[in-house]
């Protein structure tokens, strides 16, 4: 047997030893995340069921007669009905399905107003959990929050490339995309309000024992079994009359999503002739075997579909109803697989400033002072000036409790990625040093004056102690839901002047001006997203469990206890 140097040992101890201590600082962060994530569902959810409904006094600054609430449409909204229990319009809100939709640091819930023409009337933003002065910009734009008055449900729903609020695009992209992602179903039935139900479809598949909604077709199951699919073509069939009114067709599939019989489900048309639709053994059955797509482009002419002896009309129009529903749903089907993302100028931008970042970081260009000096007035300019696009404090609590808003800001968050993936890969702390915005302008700013100040140790102990407590501070807010914006801890809001509160500005300017006097002050004593980030860094030179950890372990304890006590 070989033996093998102690030295070399001692150097394969020391390596693995890196590692767990590495792998334990990463489990440590993503454990808080999580903690963070599942405290502010259970918050969300405490919220959502304890909340108050919107009330009907809310609607008459758009619909002066609404009397009250009636029925809950089948996409989840409200219909609002007069003195005379006329239907006047919907009221519908974005949340819950919007929660994914996250601005600058949370989603937004919006109120949205039809008339019974599905045009809307007025939107009201009821709640945000994006920071206060990105929503007071966007409230401020009466452009912004009226853009969609007068037009149609599916106008709203089909719309594209919606512009932002300068200085709140974030903000703004997110409340926009909840509004065309909340009406990218169908709209609501005023005719036909009442969902699917069990009861529609139990006579037609035996032993059904539940039936789990969704679109095009709610699932029929048995057990644990899916023995069909159901359908109805209300409200894509609402304006196809048949003798005195349209009719809400039941379309049934068996298994395979073939058409196994139609049946009328409700109807607006004569009795008479409706109860001989019904008692036809020949036409619910006409369509059998045709696919949702063999249905959307049926020729009912070509076909020489004929309608019911008596009830012609009736039926005829019942037959152009299902084909109008195999239409749209083929039509919303191609359109859900089209691919979400929405890559605006902004986000290309911040791509290729990223990638130089990255390629200055990691080449012999590091070395050229001129290049690095040209480099950070693009990220004082660009990322800092124009695309306000930076990692804070903010941005990860916010995605930490919502989702990351990859499909509006593909472009920052190609940058949390870069910022969080190279400390965790590499020995870098890339994003300090290359990518952000504040740190490129304290780097030109040092060493301006001919004189700089050399701080006591122990005052640079101290002075390390104050972005850990920010940390822990990041932490309690987020945590424990208290009233205050993270971002005012940070300087980076103050980059979009036109938004930020004066208690960013104030610690952007006094970071600055500290670092005239001693070297790089904002990033060594005030930053807490620098001391996270060179926490997860794989460092060669800290090999041991130290201090930093222990403070790490304490607030992942910390999360714990306030999520669970």
């Amino acid at each position: 047997m070989t033996d093998i140097p102690l030295k070399q040992l001692s150097a394969k101890s020391g390596g693995s030893k890196r590692w767990l201590l590495h792998v334990f600082r990463v489990s440590v962060f993503v454990l808080i995340v999580i903690m963070i994530r599942l405290e502010h569902a259970s918050y969300q959810r405490a919220r959502q069921s304890s909340a108050s409904t919107v009330g009907i006094e809310q609607i008459r600054q758009w619909l002066p007669d609404a009397k009250q609430f009636s029925d809950t449409t089948s996409d989840g909204g409200r219909l609002i009905v007069g003195v005379d229990d006329r239907v006047l319009g919907v009221a519908i809100e974005t949340m819950p399905k919007g929660k994914s939709i996250v601005g600058y640091s949370g989603p937004n819930n919006v109120l949205l107003v039809f008339d019974a023409r599905s045009t809307l009337l007025g939107i009201e933003l009821l709640y945000s959990g994006d920071t206060p002065e990105h929503v007071d910009m966007v409230l401020e734009d009466e452009f912004f929050l009226t853009r969609f008055n007068g037009k149609t449900w599916n106008e709203i729903a089909s719309s594209r490339n919606v512009g932002g609020v300068s200085g709140a695009t974030l903000t703004s992209y997110a409340i926009a995309e909840s509004i065309v992602y909340r009406l990218g179903g169908e709209k609501p039935s005023y005719r036909f309000p009442k969902a699917l139900a069990l009861a529609d479809v139990k006579p037609f598949f035996d032993g059904a024992t539940s039936i789990r909604q969704s679109t095009p077709l709610t699932t029929v199951i048995k057990g644990n079994e899916i023995i069909g699919y159901a359908s109805r073509t209300s409200p894509a069939a609402d304006a196809i009359m048949g003798y005195q009114g349209p009719t809400d067709t039941l379309v049934l599939f068996d298994a395979d999503k073939r058409v196994k019989r139609i049946a009328v489900r409700r109807s607006y048309d004569n009795e008479e002739y409706v109860d001989y639709v019904r008692e036809d053994g020949y036409f619910p059955k006409l369509f059998n075997g045709k696919t949702i797509e063999d249905l959307s482009t049926l020729d009912l002419a070509k076909e020489q579909v004929e309608g019911v002896s008596g009830a012609t009309m009736t039926s005829v129009a019942m037959a152009e109803g299902l084909v109008r529903f195999a239409q749209q749903s083929v039509a919303q089907s191609r359109e859900a697989r089209k691919p979400a993302m929405a890559i605006m100028p902004r986000d290309i931008g911040t791509a290729i400033v990223v990638a130089l970042a990255l390629l200055i970081a990691f080449t012999p260009l590091r070395r050229m002072r001129a290049l690095r000096v040209v480099f950070q007035l693009v990220l004082i300019v660009y990322l800092g000036f124009i695309n306000g696009d930076m990692l804070s404090q903010a941005v990860v609590v916010g995605w930490a409790q919502s989702q990351v808003p990859w499909r509006i800001a593909p472009g920052m968050v190609l940058l949390v990625a870069g910022a969080l993936a190279v400390p965790l890969l590499t020995r870098k702390q890339t994003y300090c040093h290359h990518m952000c915005p504040h740190g490129a302008l304290q780097e030109l700013v040092r060493k301006r004056l001919p004189w700089s100040i050399k701080l006591p140790k122990r005052i640079v102990r101290l002075l390390r102690l104050i972005p850990i407590a920010l940390l822990a501070w990041v932490l309690a807010v987020a945590m424990l839901h208290l009233p205050f914006s993270v971002v005012n801890i940070e300087p980076f809001d103050a980059w979009v002047f036109t938004v930020a509160g004066w208690a960013t500005i104030t610690v952007a300017i006094v970071g600055l001006v500290a670092s005239l006097f001693v070297p790089m002050a904002y990033c060594r004593f005030g930053c807490p997203t620098g001391v996270m980030l060179n926490f997860l860094r794989f460092s060669g030179t800290s090999d041991g469990f130290g201090r930093r950890d222990m403070v790490a372990a304490g607030l992942l304890i910390a999360a714990v206890a306030m999520h669970f006590i």
